[in-house]
């Protein structure tokens, strides 16, 4: 199935390798989805704005 923003690849095996967000595609799929990493990423309540989040997690390799 093919996703909007998400790129996945996947190992000789069959197996995904890797999972790429592109946080520039506006989708709600993709807008989930960083709301979730952004979650796990800062359980500790800290509050960010959307930029200054799709920029740390650019920085932590989690999105390009």
């Amino acid at each position: 199935m093919k996703l909007a923003g998400i790129k996945t690849e996947y190992t000789p095996k069959g197996k995904v390798k890797r999972i790429t967000i592109n946080a520039n595609v506006k989708t709600d799929l993709v807008e989930d989805l960083i709301d979730t990493i952004l979650y796990e990423e800062r359980k500790d309540g800290e509050f960010v704005s959307e930029n200054e989040a799709i920029e740390f997690l650019r920085k932590n390799g989690k999105i390009k």
